[in-house]
């Protein structure tokens, strides 16, 4: 698994254990240490830095350990042990601490400067997938694998302001619409992308990326396979999503689908809550992706199979978004790390999806077992 983000100073990835900090200068190599007689392989699940590029929190899978660095001297800071495995981490819009979403369904918060000061601020009845603070501190949202979107007030996460419901399966990412903050932008394993106005929990627009995946056999092949295991799917889901503004009236959205060979980059426009989007541009790409990340004009693009970020500018010109590569830049030099396979991707979104159980059937073989175990 491997994970990216990029601010104005740094381009991080993060793979395995190891974390590339680069400046776009120089490169520097963050190694988590490994946990004496761990029983399962570790690596890190998620990374974060925060708003003001002083920060970079990592969090392991297996040890599950929240780390954070000092990014200019990458000197390390703190350690949490957090108490399960975490989905991921968002540093809140003070910098101050960091929220993290688990895969028991609890959103805990910690206190960069504070040992020991992980405190429960909510849970939900589902598995997280993501979780950020409203700009104004207001509120956390947070989003699970049930299809749900919550809106909880912030401190007093116990009130809740509403929900966003109206996903059809797991809802993995969540972004406020950049060049309008009061709206909300989410994905979902649904092949959906939908905007909210998440304050009063109400569905604005959606954009239904399967009418910009021209691959039948691609979709049937997924449906088949899924079928095989037990669950019921009728289209593609949204593996990555990340959003930026081009300008202060247009957001830029870009999303890959699962094992779809390419980022679609839509542009959303709302004029008087009037909200029109349109696919900008379908980037074919070699191989599917192992991450993406939007930063102001500029669309990163990670290969895991030859540790290269791909850098795209874009640009807009009479209301048309351009898209041009730009750069390449080689990560993990001096690492030889393992390439993601197909099967390790697949498993990890279809662990996301719940399997569709005839309850009734099911309850008579239970009896019928039942039956024939007292019967001897």
């Amino acid at each position: 698994m491997s994970l990216l983000v990029a601010t104005d100073k740094f381009i991080v990835a993060a793979k395995e254990l190891h974390v590339d900090v680069y400046d776009y200068t120089n490169h520097k190599i963050i190694d988590i240490p490994l946990i004496p007689k761990q029983p399962e392989r570790d690596y890190i699940s998620d990374i974060a830095i925060s708003n003001d590029s002083s920060y970079i929190a990592v969090v392991t899978a297996t040890s599950k350990q929240l780390l954070v660095y000092d990014v200019l001297q990458l000197e390390h800071q703190q350690t949490f042990n957090i108490p399960r495995s975490a989905s991921k981490i968002r540093f809140t819009v003070d910098n101050s601490q960091i929220l993290v979403a688990d895969k028991s369904g609890d959103v805990l918060i910690y206190d960069v400067k504070k040992e020991n000061s992980g405190t429960k601020l909510l849970g939900h009845l589902s598995l997280l997938l993501d979780v950020l603070q409203s700009n104004d501190t207001k509120c956390v949202i947070s989003c699970d694998r049930d299809e749900k979107i919550r809106v909880s007030c912030f401190p007093n996460t116990y009130n809740i302001q509403t929900y966003c419901l109206g996903h059809k399966e797991f809802v993995n990412h969540i972004e406020f619409l950049p060049h309008s903050d009061k709206f909300l932008t989410s994905s979902s394993g649904d092949g959906t992308i939908k905007i909210w106005d998440y304050s009063e929990g109400r569905l604005i627009h959606t954009i239904d990326t399967s009418n910009d995946v021209n691959d039948d056999q691609l979709k049937q092949n997924f449906i088949n396979i899924m079928d095989e295991g037990g669950i019921e799917v009728t289209t593609l889901p949204i593996v990555h999503y990340t959003v930026s503004n081009i300008d202060d009236n247009t957001s830029v959205l870009a999303a890959t689908v699962h094992m779809f060979n390419a980022v679609l980059i839509y542009t959303v426009n709302n004029v008087e809550n009037q909200f029109s989007y349109k696919l900008e541009e379908k980037l074919i790409l070699p191989r599917f992706p192992s991450a993406i990340k939007l930063h102001k004009n500029t669309l990163f693009v990670y290969d895991d199979a030859e540790c290269l970020i791909t850098v795209y500018k874009l640009e807009k010109t009479n209301e048309t978004i351009s898209v041009e590569e730009s750069n390449k830049i080689k990560m993990f030099e001096t690492k030889n790390m393992d390439k993601e396979t197909d099967e390790s991707q697949f498993e990890s979104i279809k662990v996301l999806y719940k399997r569709k159980f005839d309850n009734v059937q099911e309850y008579q073989e239970r009896k019928k077992q039942r039956l024939e175990k007292t019967s001897k």
